[in-house]
């Protein structure tokens, strides 16, 4: 009954911008084109132009954060009119392929396309195609490294961030944190077998992509044997906290 009420509050809110599938609707309504399984984090904060929708396109798996604006027009030819008498229209096609990420604040301008596997930071100005493969960002965008690296960027820094987690856990209340608030960083210590806690199997199987996730993980070793050994490893970390 929560959960309905506060549904219901939202969308007297926000309207059709209250959840990503009814943002989805709306716009699939309007005629901009989107594929399957097109997520929309905080929609009532993202703003994409549909004055003329055919000219948005929108592939599979793309991630779409909070305060993202999509733009296909321009208004700016209002100074020259003023100015010159002369009108002159703006507008250019923007095309995302599949399996994007679109960091939080992110502002896409007409005539720009941006390749599959692609992520682009927050804040960025994308103002330029960006190639498939690739990680962008800065204002405007620019090439920061292939995707191959950055995933090896992520695989370095895993055992990093999942300690920093738990030093700070226990900063905060003075005691570990349960197995399951690591959530994605399970992989570090987790046995390897299909029986996994609920959570785990939620975060494997978040992008729809469950059976090759799990052949990847039966597959891989982990750095530690069991929850209990990670926590021994970061118990350095609290203990240079105590002395401090």
């Amino acid at each position: 009954m929560k959960n309905i009420l506060k549904e219901m509050y939202s969308f007297l809110l926000y309207g059709y911008k209250s959840t990503s599938a009814k943002y989805y609707k709306y716009l699939k309504k309007k005629g901009i084109t989107l594929g399957n399984n097109v997520k929309f984090y905080s929609p009532w904060t993202i703003s994409i132009d549909t004055q003329r929708p055919w000219m948005i396109e929108i592939g599979n798996d793309v991630h779409i954060t909070a305060g993202v604006k999509i733009l296909q027009h321009g208004y700016d030819w209002a100074v020259i009119q003023k100015k010159y008498g002369e009108v002159l229209g703006s507008c250019g096609k923007v095309k995302i392929g599949n399996n994007v990420f679109i960091g939080t604040n992110c502002t896409i301008l007409k005539n720009v396309e941006i390749g599959d596997n692609v992520i682009i930071g927050a804040n960025s100005l994308v103002n330029k195609n960006c190639i498939e493969e690739g990680i962008y960002a800065g204002n405007p965008v620019r090439y920061i490294m292939s995707l191959d690296d950055y995933y090896k960027k992520r695989k370095d820094k895993q055992l990093v961030e999942a300690k920093e987690l738990v030093t700070q856990y226990y900063k905060k209340y003075n005691k570990y944190p349960n197995k399951e608030l690591l959530r994605e960083f399970f992989w570090l210590f987790e046995k390897r077998d299909r029986e996994l806690c609920t959570v785990f199997k939620d975060v494997i199987n978040l992008e729809n992509n469950y059976s090759n996730s799990m052949d990847m993980y039966l597959k891989t070793k982990p750095v530690f044997n069991g929850y209990e050994k990670f926590l021994e490893y970061c118990q350095k970390g609290v203990d240079m906290f105590e002395e401090k």
